[in-house]
């Protein structure tokens, strides 16, 4: 017990360390509340799956860099239109980038932004500011994409309410390479949770040791973990896929990114680590047996 104690202290402190006054996102310009941007699925789905994390877009400062890192490191494959880049694992379409500017004088650091899928924009929008949540952008008509809003929750993170035109990504199995999971830290975990059951609708959870894994219709949606840290400025963070732990950190140096935390037996098993890429953006990697949770 002293072991995993030290572990999660350890964890937070890193967390914080690297975390605390580096949330800030930097908006691509919008001049209108109109904004067009491609669909999230290559075909109308008709399901709409509330609660469920439907897509997630990189912001950064520079794209060929991005393309780069993710290419090297996890095999993905890019198409550009206009000013938007798709981003497909193998054939499958599972995330977008976009190039942003700093503010003058602000370093540039790029960000992993997710999308989780509302039945309502406006009555979640309601909701959001009745608990004293932010609206940063929107809501917005994204054309095929469908209409979002760009939010921070009631305790600083970014996320994007979303209800995407045609429909939301089916629900499969993550491969090697995919979205695996997403979860949120904060240092308000039961404040965060009562605020993302209305949100995004789960109707049940389950608690692993002081890690609660959120769920709707008995489908994992998403986790969030308490960080005990007094200033922290809570943040999604997205899991991808991986085949060998050891082999992905090999690559993320070699391509210029970092390795924040090591696997360790105390963290699910030893199987995840926390990485940036080579513009600063965070991601978790993790090794993920098909059937195990």
């Amino acid at each position: 017990m002293e072991g995993k104690y030290f572990t999660r202290v350890l964890l937070a402190g890193l967390i914080s360390l690297y975390f605390t006054g580096c949330t800030n996102i930097v908006e691509p310009p919008q001049k209108s509340e109109t904004s067009a941007l491609p669909s999230i699925t290559k075909s109308k789905t008709g399901q709409w799956h509330q609660g469920k994390f439907v897509w997630h877009d990189l912001l950064t400062d520079d794209m060929e860099e991005a393309r780069k890192f993710y290419g090297d490191v996890f095999g993905w494959r890019f198409e550009t239109k206009r000013d938007y880049t798709q981003i497909f694992n193998q054939q499958e379409l599972i995330a977008g980038m976009m190039q942003v500017t700093p503010a003058k004088d602000q370093k540039a650091k790029a960000v992993w932004l997710p999308s989780i899928s509302v039945a309502n924009i406006d009555k979640s929008v309601k909701y959001l500011t009745s608990k004293k949540g932010e609206v940063l952008k929107g809501p917005l008509d994204m054309k095929e994409r469908g209409k979002g809003v760009l939010v921070s929750d009631p305790h600083g993170a970014h996320v994007v309410l979303l209800r995407a035109k045609g429909g939301d990504p089916k629900d499969k199995t993550p491969q090697i390479g995919d979205w695996l999971w997403n979860e949120l830290w904060t240092n308000k975990p039961e404040e965060s949770y009562t605020f993302y059951r209305n949100i995004g609708g789960y109707n049940s959870y389950e608690m692993r040791d002081e890690y609660r894994i959120l769920k709707k219709n008995n489908k994992w949606r998403a986790g969030i973990r308490n960080i005990e840290k007094d200033d922290f400025k809570a943040r999604w963070v997205p899991t991808i896929r991986v085949a060998d732990l050891k082999e992905t950190m090999s690559k993320v140096k070699d391509s210029g990114g970092e390795v924040l935390v090591l696997p360790d037996e105390e963290l699910a098993g030893g199987n995840v680590a926390l990485i940036t890429d080579n513009r600063g953006a965070a991601v978790i990697i993790q090794y993920w047996e098909e059937g195990g949770r």
